[in-house]
């Protein structure tokens, strides 16, 4: 059969068809069939009712954890299963749904939604949760990304089945079934994340995957004040790493440079609030501007022009690896290669026209195996509403 592509919210239908049925994704994970078996005189859902269901569908989901589901949409004893939990019951579904939204205060985002069967649609979301600060003192934030493939009635188009699956994890199923634990690790993994962002004004950006090593992430673009970090030599080369936060090879400290013009060293003497994280790489060193500093025009001129210049990021689609620790040279650049590796083994070309750069979100007081280091890589193109991978 060919189904419907998935269609992206807020843009134009993909182009590309959905492999999605019975078909093993590059990470391991088989997406099992569970579409009802039609016993109805209409062979498929198709044309306008398709086209009505997955805009009813979509705008029901965007409730979700806001004002709820419409409990009609599904059947009384519908099937819901995740990694972590199963229910048989609507109750039960929507138990689950409120136990998340009074105890993590969970976000969703649903980046596509698709016909993936004669009676099945599946969507594609994002769920960032936050868990509360008694007893998780160190204020952990949970990130989810994956696929939901609901089975329709075909008499009633009720949802008779609902199976969530999550893209950091290949044995997909409640664990208890399975007998895989790998999604109470990666639940344990997130939990027991102990790296600290500071709480300061950062670029926006939403995950729209997590795997198991690295995340993808679309940003907004943001705007930059900027320094050289290595000298005009080239045997130098890019200093991706401290990137210049111990000095140049030549004398000079562009951290303090930076620094100087957010705190007052420009022409109107205007000090600035601090912001996350310090981005190194391409020869450059970039503080964030705060946002309230509006475009490019509005910055305050600085007092060496030669030294500081402040520039747009457009933002888009990168891929980040995290860690913790001492983000030298030699080890940022040990994770540049990692993720380089990880993206060829996912099939994800990174854009060799704009240099991988490193994130610094604390300062060097900061207990080291408490410090977020992110480094940075941005993709060629990204399918954000790809339902198989």
């Amino acid at each position: 059969h060919a189904y419907a592509p998935p269609l992206a919210l807020g843009a134009s239908p993909s182009a590309a068809p959905s492999r999605f049925r019975g078909v093993s994704s590059s990470r391991g994970s088989v997406r099992p069939l569970r579409a009802v078996a039609s016993v109805s005189s209409a062979t498929k859902l198709e044309g306008e009712a398709l086209a009505t269901y997955m805009s009813v569908m979509s705008d029901d989901l965007s409730r979700l954890f806001t004002t709820g589901i419409d409990k009609s949409l599904y059947a009384p004893n519908v099937s819901f299963e995740d990694p972590l939990t199963t229910y048989d019951t609507i109750d039960g579904y929507l138990f689950n749904i409120s136990m998340l939204k009074n105890v993590f205060d969970p976000v969703y985002t649903m980046h596509s939604i698709a016909q993936t069967g004669d009676w099945e649609v599946s969507t594609r979301w994002t769920m960032a949760m936050s868990l509360p600060t008694v007893p998780f003192f160190w204020a952990p934030s949970l990130t989810f990304t994956g696929t939901s493939v609901m089975g329709i009635d075909p008499d009633t188009k009720q949802v008779t089945k609902h199976f969530d699956t999550w893209d950091a994890i290949s044995q997909q199923g409640f664990f208890m079934n399975t007998g895989s634990t790998q999604g109470v690790a990666e639940v344990m993994r997130q939990v027991l994340d102990i790296t600290k962002q500071p709480a300061l004004e950062t670029p926006q950006y939403v995950v729209l995957r997590r795997y198991a090593e690295y995340e993808v992430r679309r940003y907004d673009p943001f705007l930059v004040a900027e320094t050289r970090t290595n000298s005009n030599d080239a045997d130098q080369g890019d200093r991706l790493g401290a990137g210049g936060m111990t000095g140049l090879p030549a004398g000079g400290n562009p951290f303090g440079t930076l620094a100087g013009y957010l705190f007052g060293g420009n022409e109107e003497k205007k000090s600035m609030a601090m912001t996350t994280p310090v981005f190194t790489g391409g020869g450059k060193m970039q503080f964030v501007m705060p946002k309230s500093v509006g475009g490019v025009g509005n910055a305050p001129v600085p007092n060496d022009p030669a030294a500081v210049a402040v520039t747009e990021q457009p933002g888009g689609v990168f891929a980040a690896i995290r860690f913790a620790g001492i983000a030298t040279d030699a080890y940022a650049k040990e994770r540049e290669d990692k993720l380089l590796q990880l993206l060829g083994k996912d099939e994800l070309v990174a854009d060799k026209n704009v240099p991988a750069s490193l994130a610094q979100y604390n300062d060097p007081l900061t207990n080291p195996v408490q410090r977020r280091n992110d480094v940075l890589v941005k993709l060629q193109s990204f399918d954000v509403g790809r339902l198989d991978k």
